[in-house]
């Protein structure tokens, strides 16, 4: 776990438990709450704003009586919508828009929620004839979007106005959605409050206390798996997220490929008490705007989150436990989450990842400050990928985007192993560990962007390919327009905070009124004011900057990427013996902005290089070399030993473990993973011309060139026919006891195979294989000393693969030329009975 820092002077009360799910039952109550999520999910986000400070806010209200109709003819599809309201009349133009609402999208509860019937049941079918956008008036720089359903709720602005309508409290509220009879809506009228919000110019500035702001961070603690530590020269992902099942390793590496983050979201009984009915809406609200920062090109890759079901808890007993205990949360956050997800990607209810937002004041093992947490390089586990978020206003969408951050294998940007990459602007970025400004132009670092994309090259990502079948899409309309800045201090600071006047810091950070020793004073938790919160007539806060509404279009119009040249060959990894060099391309003509498409296919080729043999340096491989150069660390893990050194290790390591530099302490047995590459070129193992790109083991030829189709023969020819190849085989037994030599192997042999097979089959009864080298040495089981457990051998650069003594067949074999001769022995001890030993190997 990593200290956090807060990101602001206060929280919020702490939250209840959760319970186990109930599929909805159909009831108005439950629509309602549904629809304002749905409703909130068209509102697009934060996205790198910088934050802003406007005038004050002159507000108006009337009660109106909204009438509903269908147009007539061929436009049967068109709405229309007339308020009376402050001497004017309001005309709205609305067409059916549920796009972003998927056929397969659920909502769940779990227990009661206040005032509710036993069951809710939230039917996607009726909620898709809900939700309508549009323009007023005919003026084309309008823009509406409402719900119909109970009522008419929702948003519109025109002219540099803002409105927002709802039911009006208390006043019973029945389905107005043009699917009901135009003649039973009018027949029970309902009464709605309409506001208008404009600006208002000049008001009474607060003090600010500097005391009263806390350091100016997004510091959120996560638990992290350090089993693999990575070098400053070359960030690589842990593997802690594994690839879905056998075979998913990626075939097409260096590909951009469309990533899908199917996700839950799970509110708490202290979300439910704090939002009420607005709660669904406002979790969409935060999501649309994380979803964004996932479309910047900054991060380098195409990935899109998607919601497939949002869970609310209202009886804390039946779920997890969630205390102020940061990690206990998680884990029994993680623990309980699976019991709701499908097993099968198919399932459209299933989901890559969970995310629990609590109001609970989370603490890590020091301090209080912490604002979520996640594992790493979780995202295909389905154990695990899961994080936990306190929602502190809608600054919480920082949180969670940097939380799924840590769920794709990304570290904070002040980890050591970023400092190659980000330079000094590791503070700026949304994986800062103290988010002090967010560089909207880059909000994700180039640490984070590399590390994504080696987890997802990796094969780490392989869940996220399926496509959702009927994804929610995220509507454009700004959070600003429907959360003014007064209830984004409410939701940061509590329902008696307001925005602070004046504060000389338009759209740049957000300051809210408080009280400290009885004094009125303005605190912050230094976030911007969210995109589409009014900046002055006519303007807008959108990315840290006061922009009129009129320039919207700059910001709301997607570009696509596009891929740009072919960049020059970069070096080459080896200076001789089959290196790999690339060349990339970026999306960058043009580069995607305002969340249109990143680039898909290859951006990175790569091919052979010095592929002639190296001068001979004592017979020693090129991952023995690799090894050797971490003998000092003998030092720092086993005291003084001064003999210890590394050598490969090859038996028992996984298949997709190849290319990691896992080296062997010689004559201790300890193993590490020193590297969690090796160099590329590196053959993958003894038994294979494959070599390794950037962690992965792709296919060459024994002519050292990627993709090559050529092969050794028999006797170690590269391309051969084994026409020039002459076999040699024996079978010998013995009875004396000691060591008895079998034979000796000449140096140049190839596909050596040496079998001891015990009489009646038995295993241990007193005869063993042994190995000596020509000056008399014994590399294997001499001095009467046995190496029960399989293991490589390393002789003058020959790899001699052993099957260990406790085998029930005993084996020894080698692919590669041998440097120089070794003789095969079998000891024989006690009353051994007879052994039978097999050998074979091919010369020129």
């Amino acid at each position: 776990m990593q200290p956090k820092v807060p990101l602001g002077s206060r929280k919020q009360k702490p939250c209840s438990d959760m319970g186990d799910v109930q599929r909805a039952a159909r009831s108005r109550g439950s629509l309602s709450a549904h629809m304002l999520l749905l409703l909130l999910a068209s509102i697009t986000m934060l996205l790198c704003a910088r934050g802003a400070h406007g005038r004050p806010t002159e507000e108006d209200e009337e009660l109106v009586l909204p009438s509903l109709e269908r147009a007539p003819g061929h436009d049967s599809t068109t709405t229309r919508l007339r308020l009376d309201a402050f001497g004017q009349q309001l005309h709205l133009k609305l067409q059916p828009d549920s796009g972003f609402l998927a056929p397969g999208f659920t909502l769940q509860t779990v227990g009661r929620s206040p005032g509710s019937e036993a069951q809710h049941l939230d039917p996607t079918g009726d909620l898709a004839h809900c939700f309508y956008s549009g323009t007023v008036n005919g003026d084309p720089g309008s823009a509406a979007a409402l719900s119909l359903c109970e009522g008419v709720r929702g948003a519109f602005y025109l002219q540099g106005e803002e409105f927002f309508i709802q039911p009006a409290p208390g006043v019973a509220t029945e389905r107005l959605a043009p699917a009901v009879p135009e003649e039973e809506s009018s027949a029970r009228p309902q009464f709605h409050i309409l506001r208008r919000r404009r600006r208002g110019s000049g008001g009474a500035k607060c003090g600010v206390m500097d005391d009263e702001t806390l350091p100016t961070s997004d510091s959120r603690p996560e638990s992290q798996n350090t089993r693999n530590q990575w070098p400053v020269r070359d960030p690589t992902p842990q593997d802690a997220g594994k690839p879905s099942g056998p075979g998913s390793i990626r075939k097409k590496r260096f590909v951009s490929s469309p990533r899908y983050v199917e996700t839950m979201l799970v509110a708490d009984q202290s979300m439910a008490d704090f939002h009420g009915s607005g709660l669904k809406h406002y979790l969409l609200t935060l999501f649309s705007v994380a979803a964004r920062f996932y479309k910047h090109p900054s991060i380098r890759n195409s990935i899109s989150l998607v919601v497939v079901k949002i869970l609310v808890i209202y009886e804390e007993q039946k779920g997890p436990e969630v205390t102020s205990n940061a990690a206990l949360t998680l884990r029994n956050f993680c623990s309980w989450q699976k019991q709701h997800n499908s097993p099968s990607d198919r399932d459209p209810e299933h989901y890559d990842t969970a995310i629990l937002f609590t109001r609970q004041d989370l603490c890590g093992s020091h301090t209080c400050d912490t604002l979520g947490m996640a594992d790493v390089g979780t995202v295909c586990d389905p154990s695990r990928s899961c994080s936990v978020i306190e929602d502190d206003g809608l600054q919480a969408a920082f949180t969670t985007a940097h939380e799924l951050g840590h769920v794709f294998n990304m570290p904070h940007d002040d980890a050591k192993h970023c400092a190659s990459l980000n330079g000094v602007s590791g503070d700026s970025h949304l994986m800062a560990s103290m988010l002090s400004s967010l560089d909207h132009s880059q909000p994700w670092s180039p640490c984070s962007a590399y590390m994504v994309t080696s987890f997802l090259d990796n094969g780490h990502g392989e869940c996220l390919m399926d496509k959702p079948q009927n994804p929610i899409k995220l509507p454009s309309d700004l959070p600003g327009t429907l959360y003014d800045a007064n209830r984004q201090c409410q939701f940061t600071f509590g329902e008696e905070s307001k925005h602070c006047p004046d504060a000389a810091s338009t759209c740049t950070t957000l300051w809210c009124t408080g009280t400290s020793g009885g004094l009125l004073v303005c605190q912050t938790k230094h976030f911007p004011w969210a995109d589409g919160t009014s900046c002055g007539e006519g303007k807008w806060c959108v990315s840290g900057k006061c922009v009129n509404k009129t320039d919207m279009k700059h910001f709301a119009t997607p570009v696509h990427g596009s891929w740009g040249p072919w960049g020059p060959w970069g070096d080459c990894s080896r200076t001789c013996g089959g290196g790999v060099q690339y060349t990339m391309r970026e999306c960058d003509n043009p580069v995607p902005k305002n969340g249109g498409k990143y680039c898909e296919g290859k951006r990175v080729r790569y091919r052979s290089c010095n592929i002639e043999d190296c001068p001979d340096n004592n017979g020693k491989t090129f991952r023995e070399e690799q090894c050797e150069a971490h003998n000092e660390f003998s030092k720092a893990s086993f005291g003084n030993e001064p003999t210890v050194e590394w050598t490969p290790k090859y038996a028992g390591v996984s298949p997709k473990d190849r290319c990691k530099l896992t080296c062997e302490a010689k004559g201790i047995g300890y193993f590490f993973v020193l590297q969690p590459k090796v160099v590329d070129g590196t053959p993958c193992s003894p038994d294979s011309t494959s070599v390794c790109v950037q962690g992965q083991c792709v296919k060459a030829g024994c002519d050292r060139i990627i993709d090559s189709k050529k092969k050794f023969d028999k006797c170690g020819v590269c391309g051969g026919n084994g026409s020039t190849c002459k076999k040699m085989s024996g079978i010998v037994t013995s009875t004396r006891p000691g060591y008895h030599d079998i034979v000796t192997i000449p140096a140049g042999a190839t596909n050596i195979e040496v079998k001891h097979r015990n009489q009646r089959g038995s295993r241990n009864n007193g005869s063993f294989l042994a190995i000596r080298a020509a000056d008399g040495t014994y590399i294997l089981n001499g001095n009467f000393t046995l190496s029960t457990l399989e293991q490589d051998l390393t002789y003058k650069g020959t790899v001699l693969r052993y099957s260990g003594s406790s085998a029930a067949l005993e084996r020894i074999r080698s692919f590669s030329p041998l440097k120089e001769p070794l003789t095969i022995q079998v000891l024989m001890v006690g009353h051994a009975l007879r052994p039978k030993i097999k050998f074979t190997y091919f010369m020129k």
